[in-house]
This record gives C-alpha cells, sequence and structure tokens, in this order.
C-alpha cells in the first residue's frame, strides 16, 4: 500500500489501484497524507493512512503508515452514505490524531535537524455526492476580521471520503458546494475544524 500511497502523491491526487482506492490526497507544504480504502480479508471496508515528506529535491519519500482500521460504514453503497448524512452536505466519520515527524523541528523551521514530532489532528468527512467543490477557509487567530480568510478549494473526489489533516494551531471552516452554470454555490452546514496548538 505504501507504493500505492507514494504514486498517488507524486500525481497529487487520487487514484485507483485494484482492490484499493486512493480517496483522498491532502499536501500542506512538503507534508503529504494519503487516505486509502480497500476491503480486508473478511470483506469489511476499511482505511490506511499514510504520510510522507517531501525532499528538497521536490521528490517524495517513502511514505509511512500513520493509522488504519474499520470505517464502520459501506461507502461504496450511496443509499448508506445519503442515510448517514441525513441531508447533511458532509459529516465526520472519523476523527483522530497522530503524533507526525513533520521534519519543521521544534521552532518550525525545515532546516533545524532535531524533530520530535508534532501532533497533526485528522478528520475523514462524508461529503454527499450533489458536492462539486470542498471550500477550505483557513482562519488564523490574527487574520484581520474584515477581509476575507485565506481558502483553497478542492475538488471532490467521487469518493465520499476526503480527508482535512492539520497542523497543530491550525483552524479552517469547509464549505460544500455545487456547481450551477457557472456559479458556485454553497450547501448549508458548514463545519469547524481546529487542531489545538502545543
Amino acid at each position: 500500500m505504501a507504493d500505492i500511497a507514494a504514486t498517488a502523491l507524486r500525481l497529487g491526487r487520487p487514484t485507483t489501484s485494484g482492490p484499493v482506492d486512493v480517496a483522498d490526497v491532502w499536501i500542506n507544504g512538503d507534508i503529504g497524507f494519503v487516505l486509502l480504502l480497500h476491503r480486508r480479508h473478511d470483506g469489511l471496508p476499511a482505511e490506511e493512512l499514510y504520510y510522507s515528506l517531501r525532499a528538497e529535491d521536490g521528490t517524495w519519500e517513502r511514505p509511512d503508515h500513520l493509522s488504519g482500521g474499520l470505517i464502520g460504514l459501506e461507502v461504496s453503497d450511496r443509499s448508506a452514505v445519503a442515510e448517514a448524512l441525513a441531508g447533511a452536505p458532509m459529516a465526520v466519520v472519523t476523527e483522530s490524531e497522530s503524533l507526525v515527524h513533520t521534519g519543521r523541528g521544534r521552532s518550525g523551521d525545515r532546516d533545524e535537524e532535531e524533530d520530535e514530532g508534532e501532533l497533526v489532528h485528522f478528520w475523514e468527512l462524508l461529503v454527499t455526492e450533489e458536492a462539486d467543490l470542498l471550500e477550505i477557509e483557513h482562519m488564523p487567530q490574527d487574520h484581520p476580521a474584515q477581509t476575507p480568510p485565506p481558502s483553497l478549494r478542492r475538488e471532490v473526489t467521487g469518493r465520499p471520503l476526503m480527508l482535512v489533516a492539520l497542523l497543530p494551531g491550525e483552524r479552517v471552516r469547509v464549505h460544500a458546494m455545487r456547481r450551477e452554470g457557472t456559479s458556485l454555490i454553497r450547501l448549508d452546514g458548514a463545519l469547524d475544524l481546529h487542531s489545538p496548538g502545543e
């Protein structure tokens, strides 16, 4: 599975590789996370989370496994997904945190050799099939209230699960959006996600 995660990071997007499906890829600077979906030998759906650091030459190191387990929902069943969402555009399926060697060191400096790890917070979001995009608004504490916060838009992958990974102190607001002609419409039910600072 590490090889599949490496390919997804190199491409910067989800891929399908036989029985293992890349649900989502989350890249934050030189740190990348990959969410994989597969079926266990007993037939139950499961997920695995991998991460990697980008080297100075721009290539990704071999991904390491962070976590994994049962999903608890048949994500390939559209009716089961709709029932779990209960009319909401998104819902948190799992929330977890892992100590990750981010390469930033204690001070956040990439050049610092010592890296004791940082507690990275993860959310796996179940997303309605009506959504075309997720808008991720970064909400820094010192951001002026009168100006819009910095944001990025991520295409919904076609898989019902998408990943959000936040470093310590990061806070975001997630909106599901759909296209209507040339316009983008926000769906009700934004999620506020926050990774506590160290």
